[in-house]
């Protein structure tokens, strides 16, 4: 299926406006929908007024301080997307849980492009932060992801696909194929296995690319000391890749978070664009 259908989780962010930039040049390429979300939930201050007793003038002065990002979000989300037709161009303001939110919307969509996770510097603004990783593994659906001020393409290039043999692995590799076909090169990689370990009888992935006229590669990375997403990342770099594909948390998002994995170490430590899926 075609690539039609595109959100991107848009907060004015630095790596927000990479994502942006690399949504406009794929919804371009795939004459695709765009349809920009900026997903707020209410600012700690506003939540701490309502505990509190205040003139009404003065509680409506507050929030609307608070709430002026919104307007001057749109205008930017805008004026970066001056390109795009009217009429495949769309925006959503919602607020609420912002993981929740960005989640419930991605389920609907071909694929999710976001920022990398960032910190705001100003305090008031982190009901805007937003976790890729955990928006592919609750929504179900591919994620795309870029890092702050990364202003290549996708397309065109060299993608390197992680590739383990899992249910993750392959389901993104089967979400980033439209983006895979357009590449010079594919590089199926693999972290102290060969890419073709415990491959089917009849069938291996390097076939399954093959058949989707790809130009692929295989390389058996060493199994170092360092975790594995240093060593996928310094590979990317080494090798000149554009984009990085990969499933998402083939082990829970808790035990990730707790004692550290491939998925969470790759959404903050990347500095390329990243497609995961789970």
């Amino acid at each position: 299926m075609s690539i039609k259908n595109i959100l991107v989780a848009y907060n004015g962010m630095p790596g927000s406006d990479a994502a942006l930039t690399g949504a406009v040049l794929m919804q371009k390429y795939f004459d695709a929908h765009l349809t920009g979300l900026f997903a707020h939930g209410n600012p700690l201050l506003s939540r701490q007024m309502k505990r509190t007793w205040m003139p009404r003038k003065v509680h409506e002065a507050i929030v609307e301080a608070a709430d002026s990002p919104t307007s001057e979000i749109r205008e930017k989300f805008h004026k970066v997307c001056a390109d795009v037709p009217d009429a495949k161009l769309h925006w959503i303001d919602s607020g609420g849980s912002v993981q929740r939110t960005v989640a419930r919307y991605a389920r609907l969509f071909d694929l999710t492009v976001l920022g990398m996770y960032e910190t705001s510097e100003d305090y008031n603004l982190s009901h805007i932060e937003i976790h890729p990783d955990r928006v592919a593994f609750d929504s179900g659906r591919p994620v795309l992801t870029f890092p702050a001020n990364y202003t290549g393409s996708v397309f065109n290039g060299r993608a390197v696909v992680a590739w383990d043999g899992g249910r993750a692995a392959a389901r993104a590799l089967a979400d980033a194929m439209q983006i895979l076909e357009t590449e010079t090169e594919v590089d199926i990689v693999s972290v102290g296995r060969s890419p073709l370990a415990d491959s089917l009888p009849g069938i291996d992935v390097q076939m399954v690319l093959d058949r989707h006229d790809v130009n692929v590669t295989l390389t058996e990375l060493p199994r170092e000391r360092r975790p594995i997403a240093d060593t996928l990342v310094d590979h990317c770099e080494k090798t000149g890749a554009s984009l990085l594909v990969m499933g998402a948390y083939e082990h829970s998002p808790l035990r990730e978070g707790l004692i550290g994995g491939v998925t969470h170490d790759i959404a903050l430590r990347a500095r390329l664009p990243v497609l995961m899926s789970h």
